[in-house]
């Protein structure tokens, strides 16, 4: 890994001070002056599981954590119940919100180049592509909800297969507009089934460690649907990984616990880099809070992937951990708070996330 990422969050945060194109030390002089937030953006988020999860073809796992996945959820179990009339009822449900986000994902887009002309062109192009990919996701799904009320698809294989693998990959994009109230929850759940996965691999019982890998791959697929440049390259290439280790483990061809750890160093490491990322953007567009939560989601990457890693790896990121997950709070919480605060705040955690990328490098 190289710096990249904190020289990005360095531009960014000098751009939203008065002092922008002076000296960076000016600017750290002049940002003693504590910043308050207003007191009407303190609503705390809490972390908590999914409400269910939907499995496709026995193996690809998604969370019911959104009102997409929560009529995906009911279609499936109307089907099930063979209330053909109420599945294509949600399925028509989904088709809506999803056309309901490509919108929401233009606006956003729109807005972004706005108030950032030198948003770089790859960005934009992504946002667009995601807009084309979601409407183009609502017209399968509402075929498919056609395809139901006249009775062509007759199993869940059948409807499995009408929701082919490219439109649940495109879907998944959606979490680029998810609101935080909806991803920040979970966030602490891929290290969660990662736990789950090295216990139920040590009581030998290989088919429940390989489904709690899947289940925490389907975070890290979501997430990488809303990432970019670097952290979205890491991000796929943890999820190749992850799902040969649960083929692998299914099979029983693992023959122990740390060649697992590792596969779950690089995902949390994945995941710390992409929200350090948003939190840079967030930060960019003055969305404080968003950008505090983000931080916090970071210090989780982080400290999970320090975890795997081993003591020492631990021992020196539990500092940038804890500082990171201070400031999150202040910035999400409507706490006071210095641009210099904040600045070496970016710096110290893209430090840490740089310098446990070495060490997974040269272990690797």
């Amino acid at each position: 890994m190289n710096v990249r990422l904190a020289l990005i969050a360095l531009v960014a945060l000098a751009a939203t001070t008065p002092l922008a194109g002076i000296a960076y030390a000016q600017a750290a002089k002049a940002s003693a002056v504590p910043i308050v937030r207003p007191a009407a953006s303190t609503t705390t988020i809490s972390i908590r599981p999914p409400e269910d999860w939907i499995i496709y073809d026995d193996a690809t796992y998604t969370p019911v954590v959104d009102d997409v996945s929560r009529h995906l959820d009911a279609a499936r179990k109307a089907f099930d119940a063979k209330d053909t009339k109420k599945a294509a009822q949600e399925m028509r449900a989904v088709s809506d919100d999803l056309k309901r986000q490509a919108v929401r994902a233009a606006k956003e887009n729109a807005a972004l180049v706005k108030t950032d002309k030198a948003l770089l062109a790859a960005d934009t192009t992504y946002a667009q592509d995601t807009v084309t990919r979601m409407n183009a996701s609502a017209v399968t799904i509402s075929s498919a909800a056609a395809s139901i009320e006249s009775g062509q698809i007759k199993t869940t294989a059948d409807l499995d297969k009408a929701i082919d693998r490219a439109t649940r990959t495109d879907m998944e994009r959606r979490w680029l507009v998810a609101d935080v109230t909806t991803w920040y929850p979970v966030t602490e759940a891929p290290q969660r089934h990662f736990t789950e996965a090295v216990a139920n691999y040590a009581r030998k019982d290989y088919n429940a460690a390989a489904a709690d890998i899947r289940k925490a791959t389907s975070y890290l697929r979501l997430e990488a649907g809303r990432a970019t440049g670097e952290p979205k390259q890491e991000l796929d290439r943890s999820i190749v990984q992850l799902d040969t280790l649960a083929a692998s483990v299914e099979r029983r061809e693992v023959k122990d616990e740390h060649s697992m750890a590792t596969v779950f160093v690089n995902a949390n490491h994945a995941l710390a880099l992409e929200h350090r990322s948003r939190a840079a953007e967030s930060w960019a567009r003055k969305d404080y809070d968003q950008a505090g939560y983000e931080l916090k989601a970071a210090s989780v990457g982080l400290e999970s992937a320090a975890s795997w890693a081993g003591g020492e790896a631990k021992a020196g990121a539990s500092a940038t951990v804890a500082e990171t997950r201070a400031l999150g709070d202040k910035l999400a919480s409507g706490g006071t708070w210095t641009r210099d605060e904040v600045v070496k705040g970016f710096e110290a955690l893209g430090n840490s996330i740089d310098e446990l990328g070495r060490k997974i490098s040269s272990a690797t």
